[in-house]
């Protein structure tokens, strides 16, 4: 049995966090998806994204999640993941924008894509706060989300 949206309350308060930090950070795209890749909530904001482009992303960044805890349990096997950052540059070796991969709640993560024009002092703050918010929204739920979303 699937599980339909609208037994999903949070989802909705989940996109308005998502509305909001996108009116206050200039982005090019945001999402929220569960460890297994399920995406709960996107917001594409640049015209040059591919459309569809979360259910590739939401792939990659839970294999980029998975290799990277497996970095950190070869140091330290008592630490846990909190965050990648990734950067990309144009031919003149400029950073060009840059994605943020965050763990924000139990089984949640989310993923920032940011131009290089847009301070990562700045982001970083703000994905803290927005994380801190989408947390306090997955804790609302009765079940974890990830007894939901597994295959």
């Amino acid at each position: 049995m699937a599980i339909e949206e609208l037994e999903i309350p949070p989802v909705a308060q989940i996109r308005n966090l998502l509305k909001e930090f996108e009116a206050s950070v200039p982005v090019w795209g945001l999402m929220v998806f569960t460890v297994d890749g399920y995406i709960l909530a996107h917001r594409p904001c640049h015209e040059e994204m591919a459309e569809n482009i979360e259910v590739a992303f939401s792939s990659m960044s839970v294999g980029l999640i998975t290799i990277s805890e497996d970095f950190i349990r070869l140091v330290d096997s008592a630490k846990l993941f909190r965050q990648i950052l990734v950067d990309a540059e144009d031919e003149n070796n400029h950073t060009s924008f840059s994605i943020l991969l965050r763990h924000v709640a139990e089984n949640v993560m989310l993923a920032c894509i940011f131009p290089s024009s847009a301070r990562l002092g700045l982001v970083t703050f703000e994905i803290e706060n927005l994380g801190n918010k989408i947390d306090e929204v997955v804790r609302l739920w009765d079940v974890k989300l990830h007894e939901h979303t597994v295959t």
